[in-house]
């Protein structure tokens, strides 16, 4: 019969189980491909040489830059719809000294999320920071500096589960 399981002949509102199933595959497929990040931008860098690295958000509405000024290196966040702010945050990424392996080359990543609400700082394949632009705030290990540049900015700790913005597999 037509909508019916080979399998069980079990119904869902007029589809058969089988073909429910095989649309929801596609459906968390769709999903997934959706979800998975953007590369902004990547470098590989030599810490503690003076570099910038910046992405924008396709409708150049926001974007970030990471910048190793030769002493320190920081990830910044800015609004362009907004020229009284347009630099928004910032977070401390390393002091140039305290990088025990700054004799190697690190790659740099900046990724989106697919929707640009969120970017990411990836050095050798680890997040030091996001800035999520839809909730105003700035996470990192060490969320510093405690002030943000502009109104209605936060910090708050890099948390695990804030990988799921980017690769949700890893829930």
């Amino acid at each position: 019969r037509a909508g019916e399981s080979k399998v069980d002949g079990r119904r869902e509102r007029d589809r058969s189980v089988e073909s429910a199933r095989s649309r929801s595959d596609w459906v968390c497929l769709n999903v997934r491909l959706k979800m998975n990040p953007y590369l902004g931008a990547e470098s590989l860098i030599k810490v503690g040489v003076e570099v910038v690295l910046e992405s924008d958000s396709p409708d150049k509405t926001r974007g970030v830059v990471f910048e190793d000024d030769g002493t320190t290196g920081f990830f910044y966040a800015r609004d362009h719809t907004k020229p009284e702010h347009l630099w928004v945050d910032a977070l401390h990424i390393y002091d140039v000294e305290g990088v025990l392996d700054r004799d190697r080359p690190s790659k740099i990543k900046i990724l989106w999320t697919r929707d640009f609400a969120a970017a990411a700082l990836l050095v050798n394949q680890r997040p030091q920071a996001i800035f999520h632009f839809e909730l105003c705030c700035g996470y990192a290990e060490d969320p510093f500096p405690d002030n943000c540049m502009a109104p209605g900015w936060t910090h708050a700790k890099l948390e695990p589960s804030l990988k799921s913005l980017f690769f949700p597999e890893s829930e």
